[in-house]
């Protein structure tokens, strides 16, 4: 039987594709590129901003998994038989940094040598562990530093989020400043990854805008778009296959049945991240019942035990129904 566990640790390994996932990609591989073409030239970033749980950390895991371990292993750097998540988390090619709170510059340094490996990473003064940064990103020849969780700059911001004041300005100002002079320096093109409402850090500085490279758009689907609604369907459509091709359930959970998508559409508010974790806790529910497959009122639990709890939604449309003229970021 399959138990919880089980069914946390393969939602966690799954990956699935859609039509966004490439332009994550392109983005990332035009980033890199512009960066070993350019030398010590000054370097430029890409936004990726949009709201928790829309996919942003899963495309990037993705991306490292995808493109960037191939391109490690045809370098010799790694084993063709290695782990690849071993080889995603060790690679230093291409490093995805989650920022700690209340970041400074010397915590946004440190983050960065501990993702490298530098044992000494909580060891020194700011200037020490920059001094030790620069050498470490021109030695291990990083080519992208991906920084998550933008938010952090500014502890006020992250509790009061959209509200500009001159003290979030002030929080944040030592640690963007520190971001653009390394990139005008040319040490490594950078993205910045975060809630919209994170974009503020940004505008700040106009030095550091004036730097930006690319946006990558994952803003929420909308339900009145065609072409979105179709990239929801088929996520849908995958994350309900996908359950039964990890084996999880012996039978084929059908997402697409009946308004099923609407309301899953609805209890996300078009983020397809709570699509998959609404999903997951459907198949709790579902092997404590002693299901074969997630059915309706799986996923009405699924709602009403991690949906509604965690804030990801307000109502339960699997048992109310879609309201009527909701909008959801449309």
């Amino acid at each position: 039987m399959t138990s919880a566990g089980q069914v946390y640790a393969a939602f966690e390994h799954m990956r699935i594709n859609h039509p966004r996932i490439p332009l994550v990609y392109e983005a990332l591989d035009d980033a890199r590129e512009a960066g070993r073409l350019t030398g010590r030239r000054p370097k430029r970033f890409i936004e990726f901003f949009a709201p928790s749980h829309s996919g942003k950390s899963t495309a990037i895991r993705s991306y490292i998994e995808s493109v960037v371990v191939p391109d490690v292993i045809a370098k010799g750097l790694f084993p063709a038989d290695m782990d690849v998540a071993e080889i995603a988390d060790r690679q230093k090619v291409v490093v995805h940094v989650t920022l700690s709170p209340k970041a400074t510059p010397k915590t946004l340094a440190a983050d960065i040598l501990r993702k490298l490996g530098d044992k000494r990473a909580d060891s020194g003064t700011k200037d020490v562990l920059l001094s030790r940064l620069y050498t470490y990103l021109e030695t291990n020849l990083v080519e992208l530093v991906i920084l998550d969780e933008i938010q952090h700059l500014s502890v006020a911001v992250s509790k009061n989020l959209g509200k500009t004041s001159k003290a979030n300005v002030a929080e944040s100002t030592d640690v963007t400043d520190t971001l653009k002079r390394m990139m005008i320096e040319g040490l490594v093109p950078m993205v910045f990854v975060g809630v919209p409402e994170a974009r503020e850090h940004l505008s700040i500085d106009p030095q550091l805008t004036n730097r930006e490279l690319s946006k990558i758009d994952f803003s929420p689907l909308r339900w009145s778009v065609p072409s979105e609604q179709a990239i929801f369907l088929d996520y849908c459509a995958q994350a309900g296959m996908l359950i039964q091709e990890w084996e999880l359930l012996s039978g084929e959970s059908d997402f697409l049945e009946g308004d099923i998508p609407h309301m899953l559409w609805a209890a996300s508010s078009g983020c397809i991240g709570i699509v998959s974790r609404l999903a997951e806790q459907a198949v709790v529910h579902a092997v404590k019942r002693g299901g074969d497959r997630v059915i309706h009122e799986d996923l009405a639990m699924a709602v009403d035990t991690r949906g509604m709890p965690n804030g990801m939604c307000t109502y339960n449309p699997f048992r109310s129904g879609v309201r009527d003229g909701e909008v959801h970021y449309e």
